[in-house]
Protein backbone atom coordinates (compact mmCIF):
# COMPACT_ATOMS: atom_id res chain seq x y z
CA UNK A 1 0.00 0.00 0.00
CA UNK A 2 1.45 3.43 -1.04
CA UNK A 3 1.47 6.58 1.80
CA UNK A 4 1.19 9.82 1.11
CA UNK A 5 3.92 11.86 1.46
CA UNK A 6 3.55 15.14 3.69
CA UNK A 7 2.63 17.69 0.80
CA UNK A 8 0.25 15.53 -0.65
CA UNK A 9 -1.83 15.04 2.64
CA UNK A 10 -1.61 18.73 3.12
CA UNK A 11 -3.12 19.06 -0.17
CA UNK A 12 -5.94 15.82 0.13
CA UNK A 13 -6.31 17.90 3.53
CA UNK A 14 -7.12 21.43 1.57
CA UNK A 15 -9.38 19.60 -0.49
CA UNK A 16 -11.47 18.19 1.95
CA UNK A 17 -11.59 21.61 4.02
CA UNK A 18 -12.63 23.29 0.92
CA UNK A 19 -15.34 20.35 0.12
CA UNK A 20 -16.91 20.63 4.01
CA UNK A 21 -16.42 24.44 4.29
CA UNK A 22 -18.14 24.74 0.71
CA UNK A 23 -20.81 22.71 2.08
CA UNK A 24 -21.31 24.16 5.35
CA UNK A 25 -21.48 27.51 3.47
CA UNK A 26 -24.56 26.68 1.19
CA UNK A 27 -26.50 25.33 3.40
CA UNK A 28 -25.94 28.02 5.64
CA UNK A 29 -26.69 30.88 2.46
CA UNK A 30 -29.27 28.90 1.93
CA UNK A 31 -31.52 29.07 5.15
CA UNK A 32 -31.54 32.25 4.54
CA UNK A 33 -33.69 32.24 1.10
CA UNK A 34 -32.98 32.03 -2.46
CA UNK A 35 -35.31 34.37 -2.88
CA UNK A 36 -37.86 37.03 -1.95
CA UNK A 37 -40.36 39.34 -3.29
CA UNK A 38 -37.86 41.67 -4.77
CA UNK A 39 -35.98 39.14 -6.51
CA UNK A 40 -32.79 37.42 -5.44
CA UNK A 41 -32.37 36.68 -1.36
CA UNK A 42 -29.65 37.09 1.32
CA UNK A 43 -28.58 33.41 0.55
CA UNK A 44 -28.57 33.47 -2.87
CA UNK A 45 -24.80 34.64 -3.53
CA UNK A 46 -23.30 32.39 -0.15
CA UNK A 47 -25.34 29.51 -1.79
CA UNK A 48 -23.77 29.75 -5.25
CA UNK A 49 -20.06 30.80 -3.65
CA UNK A 50 -20.32 27.77 -1.18
CA UNK A 51 -21.10 25.58 -3.97
CA UNK A 52 -18.39 26.42 -6.13
CA UNK A 53 -16.41 26.21 -3.74
CA UNK A 54 -17.27 22.51 -2.78
CA UNK A 55 -17.20 21.95 -6.44
CA UNK A 56 -13.58 23.32 -6.43
CA UNK A 57 -12.58 21.26 -3.83
CA UNK A 58 -14.27 17.62 -5.61
CA UNK A 59 -12.21 18.53 -8.84
CA UNK A 60 -8.97 18.92 -6.70
CA UNK A 61 -9.75 16.05 -5.19
CA UNK A 62 -10.46 14.40 -8.54
CA UNK A 63 -6.86 15.75 -9.44
CA UNK A 64 -5.06 14.45 -6.93
CA UNK A 65 -6.44 10.70 -7.66
CA UNK A 66 -5.63 11.62 -11.26
CA UNK A 67 -1.87 12.32 -10.47
CA UNK A 68 -1.78 9.50 -8.27
CA UNK A 69 -2.57 6.90 -10.73
CA UNK A 70 0.20 8.53 -13.10
CA UNK A 71 2.75 8.67 -10.66
CA UNK A 72 2.31 5.15 -10.02
CA UNK A 73 5.84 4.03 -10.78
CA UNK A 74 6.04 0.85 -13.06
CA UNK A 75 7.87 -2.03 -11.88
CA UNK A 76 11.41 -1.94 -12.42
CA UNK A 77 14.24 -4.69 -13.20
CA UNK A 78 17.59 -5.37 -14.57
CA UNK A 79 19.87 -3.01 -15.57
CA UNK A 80 17.16 -0.80 -15.73
CA UNK A 81 17.64 0.14 -12.51
CA UNK A 82 20.93 1.51 -12.85
CA UNK A 83 19.32 4.26 -15.21
CA UNK A 84 16.82 6.12 -12.97
CA UNK A 85 18.20 8.95 -11.39
CA UNK A 86 18.81 9.16 -7.14
CA UNK A 87 15.74 11.32 -6.56
CA UNK A 88 12.45 10.25 -8.82
CA UNK A 89 9.65 11.99 -7.23
CA UNK A 90 7.64 14.22 -8.33
CA UNK A 91 6.51 17.70 -7.03
CA UNK A 92 3.02 18.51 -6.26
CA UNK A 93 1.20 21.58 -7.55
CA UNK A 94 0.71 23.23 -4.08
CA UNK A 95 4.20 22.78 -3.03
CA UNK A 96 5.43 24.21 -5.78
CA UNK A 97 3.17 27.01 -5.31
CA UNK A 98 4.13 27.91 -1.82
CA UNK A 99 7.80 26.81 -2.13
CA UNK A 100 9.87 30.39 -1.58
CA UNK A 101 12.84 30.34 -3.85
CA UNK A 102 16.33 29.19 -1.65
CA UNK A 103 18.02 32.47 -2.79
CA UNK A 104 19.86 34.13 0.51
CA UNK A 105 19.16 37.32 -0.95
CA UNK A 106 16.50 38.99 1.04
CA UNK A 107 13.33 40.10 -1.44
CA UNK A 108 13.44 43.46 -2.15
CA UNK A 109 10.01 45.51 -1.97
CA UNK A 110 8.39 45.91 -5.28
CA UNK A 111 6.64 49.53 -5.17
CA UNK A 112 5.06 50.96 -8.35
CA UNK A 113 7.37 52.83 -10.34
CA UNK A 114 5.89 56.64 -12.04
CA UNK A 115 3.65 54.74 -14.58
CA UNK A 116 2.51 52.29 -11.77
CA UNK A 117 1.45 55.34 -9.55
CA UNK A 118 -0.51 56.84 -12.64
CA UNK A 119 -2.37 53.83 -13.13
CA UNK A 120 -3.95 53.29 -9.17
CA UNK A 121 -4.53 57.18 -9.61
CA UNK A 122 -5.98 56.56 -12.52
CA UNK A 123 -7.74 53.39 -11.21
CA UNK A 124 -8.78 55.27 -7.70
CA UNK A 125 -10.30 58.53 -9.45
CA UNK A 126 -12.22 56.08 -12.07
CA UNK A 127 -14.22 53.87 -9.35
CA UNK A 128 -14.72 57.78 -7.09
CA UNK A 129 -15.91 59.45 -9.92
CA UNK A 130 -18.15 56.17 -10.51
CA UNK A 131 -19.46 56.12 -6.86
CA UNK A 132 -20.05 60.17 -7.14
CA UNK A 133 -21.73 60.29 -10.43
CA UNK A 134 -24.11 56.69 -9.92
CA UNK A 135 -26.56 58.49 -8.76
CA UNK A 136 -26.68 61.24 -11.59
CA UNK A 137 -26.08 59.51 -14.10
CA UNK A 138 -27.07 55.65 -13.14
CA UNK A 139 -25.27 52.48 -13.28
CA UNK A 140 -25.31 51.72 -17.04
CA UNK A 141 -23.58 54.84 -18.04
CA UNK A 142 -21.44 55.26 -14.71
CA UNK A 143 -20.45 51.68 -15.66
CA UNK A 144 -19.52 52.04 -19.37
CA UNK A 145 -17.39 55.35 -18.88
CA UNK A 146 -15.59 53.54 -15.48
CA UNK A 147 -14.71 50.63 -17.62
CA UNK A 148 -14.00 52.71 -20.55
CA UNK A 149 -11.63 54.70 -19.17
CA UNK A 150 -9.59 51.76 -17.16
CA UNK A 151 -9.61 49.86 -20.30
CA UNK A 152 -7.97 52.46 -22.77
CA UNK A 153 -5.85 54.79 -20.10
CA UNK A 154 -4.57 51.82 -17.80
CA UNK A 155 -4.92 48.51 -20.31
CA UNK A 156 -4.01 51.14 -23.44
CA UNK A 157 -6.55 49.68 -25.45
CA UNK A 158 -7.72 51.29 -28.30
CA UNK A 159 -10.17 53.37 -27.53
CA UNK A 160 -12.98 51.85 -29.80
CA UNK A 161 -11.95 48.24 -28.69
CA UNK A 162 -12.85 50.21 -25.12
CA UNK A 163 -15.60 51.28 -25.71
CA UNK A 164 -16.86 48.36 -27.00
CA UNK A 165 -15.97 45.78 -24.09
CA UNK A 166 -16.96 48.41 -21.50
CA UNK A 167 -20.74 48.99 -23.17
CA UNK A 168 -21.12 45.23 -23.86
CA UNK A 169 -20.11 44.72 -19.67
CA UNK A 170 -22.22 47.21 -18.62
CA UNK A 171 -25.12 45.58 -20.59
CA UNK A 172 -24.35 42.21 -19.50
CA UNK A 173 -23.99 43.07 -15.66
CA UNK A 174 -27.28 44.84 -16.23
CA UNK A 175 -28.99 42.36 -18.21
CA UNK A 176 -27.65 39.62 -14.64
CA UNK A 177 -28.73 41.59 -12.02
CA UNK A 178 -31.93 43.24 -13.56
CA UNK A 179 -33.31 40.55 -15.76
CA UNK A 180 -32.34 37.21 -14.64
CA UNK A 181 -31.69 38.25 -10.78
CA UNK A 182 -34.46 40.55 -10.46
CA UNK A 183 -32.22 43.58 -8.19
CA UNK A 184 -33.25 47.09 -9.19
CA UNK A 185 -29.98 49.04 -10.01
CA UNK A 186 -29.47 52.78 -9.51
CA UNK A 187 -31.40 54.58 -12.58
CA UNK A 188 -30.15 58.24 -13.48
CA UNK A 189 -31.87 61.06 -11.49
CA UNK A 190 -31.69 63.07 -15.06
CA UNK A 191 -35.17 63.23 -16.46
CA UNK A 192 -33.89 62.75 -20.13
CA UNK A 193 -31.63 59.77 -18.95
CA UNK A 194 -34.00 57.97 -16.52
CA UNK A 195 -36.81 58.07 -19.74
CA UNK A 196 -34.36 56.23 -22.03
CA UNK A 197 -34.61 53.66 -19.28
CA UNK A 198 -30.89 54.70 -18.31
Amino acid sequence: MQTLNAPVALEWTVAAAAVAGGLAIAVVGAGYGLTNTSGVGAGFFPTVAGTLMALAGVLWAFQLVAARRQAAPAPVTGDAMEMLPPHHESESALVSLLDDDNSDEPDAPDFPDRQGWARVGIISAAILLAALLLPLLGYTIVMTLMLGAILFLVSKRRLWMAALVAVGAALASRLVFEVWLGTALPTASIDFLAGLGL
